[in-house]
């Protein structure tokens, strides 16, 4: 495999200095471990570590490498790890906040043409979630495309309605469905996936990623699954690390464990692209710096009044950019808002006591 059919291009190439890099290896990271990658220039596979002086300069782990990103490494054929010497600029970052309150994102892969956010049609079914999957796809400048499993456990018509759903939710979308148990479907998701362009597959555990995955490769348990709870559609980890996989007709696919917790970390754009039709009402409104809450000559809400917009899809717009807003907070200024309301939930607490006492 060349590198161009590894999604190498001229994009990455302006970016070599052909004097003084010319002696170091273009190569791919293709899986991330504990402390090491493996990286492949399209022939063959090696493991290797960041200098220390990359290390060093790094300001935060957003510096790393990533699967899917494209480094310069010496020492490649070497018999001891190879070195990465720097990472080029990606054309595309999918990330998310780290767990915790802390303002840090988790890199997830880069250089992605096409997320694939899948949700499944049976328990664990969630249009809020998937909205928000889809906020942080936009965000990352990468296409998205909505994939629905497990079909088979809905009749025609009940698939119908999930499909409306979706669209009326998500305008303009890509929506497919598919079953990995009886395959129906199966055939138009795998021709989605072109030669020489990198693809992600995204959503919480359960949601069959595994298995379709398995069904790309056309081997039966090459990526070991793991069963679902019943109750809430919700599955073990089954991919533990990230890695990049190459298909049989070229296709480059980055598998990702499923993600419990997104955050929306500085997602205005994001939000803006996702809630395009929200965007382009708020134009309309009487006042410029209109937030579309309780607001007196809202265009927003007046659309959402007349049915033009779904109050669902409202209500998780005003959510999200509620959440945006909070992120955007200094540490100052949400050590404030913490400090508040604890004060607030003691004095009500102290209240709620002495009524009790007075009875």
């Amino acid at each position: 495999m060349t590198l161009e059919e590894f999604g190498y291009s001229e994009w990455f190439a302006a970016q070599i200095d052909p004097e003084t890099e010319s002696g170091q290896t273009v190569a791919r990271v293709t899986a991330i471990h504990k402390g090491e990658c493996e990286v492949s220039d399209g022939e063959e596979t090696h493991a290797a570590k960041m200098t220390g002086r990359m290390r060093h300069q790094a300001t935060s782990k957003l510096d790393y490498p990533t699967v899917g990103d494209w480094v310069l490494v010496k020492d490649f054929e070497g018999e001891g790890f190879g070195r990465i010497v720097r990472v080029l600029d990606r054309q595309s970052e999918l990330k998310r906040k780290s767990s915790g309150r802390t303002t840090r994102h988790q890199l997830i892969a880069a250089n992605i043409d096409v997320a694939f956010i899948m949700q499944t049609l049976g328990p664990g079914y969630n249009l809020k979630r998937l909205e928000r999957y889809l906020v942080m796809v936009n965000e990352s400048g990468i296409e998205p495309v909505v994939l629905l499993s497990k079909s088979d456990l809905l009749k025609p018509e009940e698939l119908a309605v999930k499909i409306a759903e979706v669209e009326e939710r998500m305008p303009g979308i890509r929506v497919f469905t598919f079953s990995n148990v009886d395959r129906d479907g199966l055939d138009e998701v795998m021709a989605l996936f072109e030669p020489k362009k990198t693809y992600c597959v995204i959503g919480t555990s359960g949601v069959g990623k595994t298995s379709l995955l398995n069904n790309l490769l056309g081997e039966e348990d090459y990526l070991f699954t793991l069963p679902v709870r019943d109750k809430d559609g919700k599955g073990l980890h089954s991919t533990t690390w990230r890695e990049l996989i190459t298909l049989d007709n070229g296709a480059h696919v980055v598998d990702t464990p499923g993600m419990r917790e997104l955050g929306n970390l500085d997602v205005n754009e994001g939000i803006d692209e996702t809630f395009d039709d929200i965007l382009a009402l708020s134009a309309q409104c009487k006042f410029n710096d209109c937030s579309h809450v309780l607001t007196k000559g809202c265009a927003v809400i007046a659309a959402v009044e007349r049915g033009q917009i779904a109050e669902a899809r409202y209500n998780n717009y005003v959510r999200l950019m509620k959440e945006a807003a909070f992120h955007e907070q200094s540490a100052l200024e949400k050590r404030d808002h913490d400090k508040k309301l604890s004060r607030f939930y003691r004095s009500t607490l102290s209240q709620s006591r002495k009524m009790k006492g007075d009875a």
